[in-house]
Order: C-alpha cells, then structure tokens, then sequence
C-alpha cells in the first residue's frame, strides 16, 4: 500500500535547502555563474519575502528551481516533467495540510523572486 504522506514528504524535499543547495554546487562545479547568480539573488529575494510574510518556502523554491533549470536546460522534456513535479508539490502541500494562504503566497513569491532575478542578474554580470 502507498503511503502519500511519504510520498508527499518526499516530493515536498525537491524544495528543500539541502536539494536547492546541490543544484547551485553542481552550477558551480559547471562554472555556470549566471545560472549561479540567478538561484542566489532568487533564494535570496525568497528568503527576505518569507521573513516578511508567512508563505510556504518549498513550493517558492520549487518554482525558482522549475524556472531556472527548465531555462538552462531549454529541453520541452524536462520542463513538462518537472512541471508535473511541482503540481504534484502543491498537491502534496494540501496532502500534509499546509493553509492554502501558505501555498499561494510560497507561489507568488517564488514567481516574483524568479522574476526580479531573471532581470537583475544580466545588470549584474
């Protein structure tokens, strides 16, 4: 019998810090130092986001994560898979019973930091 508590656990891991965090040493292991600047300024804009509104930062990270290697990869595959993760991400967050208030500001914050930083990083670098 599948247990959908782990599986929604599981699933929610893929926005972890630890998962966020190996993606951006493989970046820079690849010396991929805009892909790099992109996840940083995103967790960075999250992160400060979430510190002045309660939101669910797994799906935010979730998303940054979908938008920024979905852009670097630019493989139709990949995006649709990962895509499905993430709807499977806020499907889980209902599953552990987060507030649908956590889920959609962790949604639009994990848009708008994927946005501020998609357009702030090439004035950086």
């Amino acid at each position: 019998m599948i247990d959908w508590k782990e599986v929604s656990r599981d699933i929610m891991a893929l926005g972890g810090l630890p998962f966020y965090f190996i993606v951006i040493v493989r970046a820079i292991v690849g010396e991929s130092y805009s892909f790099i600047m992109q996840l940083v300024i995103a967790f960075a804009i999250s992160f400060a986001l979430s510190k002045i509104v309660k939101s669910n930062q797994h799906v935010a990270r979730g998303f940054i994560l979908l938008f920024f290697i979905s852009l670097f990869y630019k493989e139709i595959i990949f995006t649709v898979g990962a895509a499905i993760l993430w709807i499977g991400m806020i499907f889980s967050l209902r599953n552990l019973k987060i507030k649908n208030e956590e889920i959609i500001k962790g949604v639009v914050f994990g848009i708008i930091s994927a946005a501020i930083s998609y357009y702030l990083t090439p004035l950086l670098i």
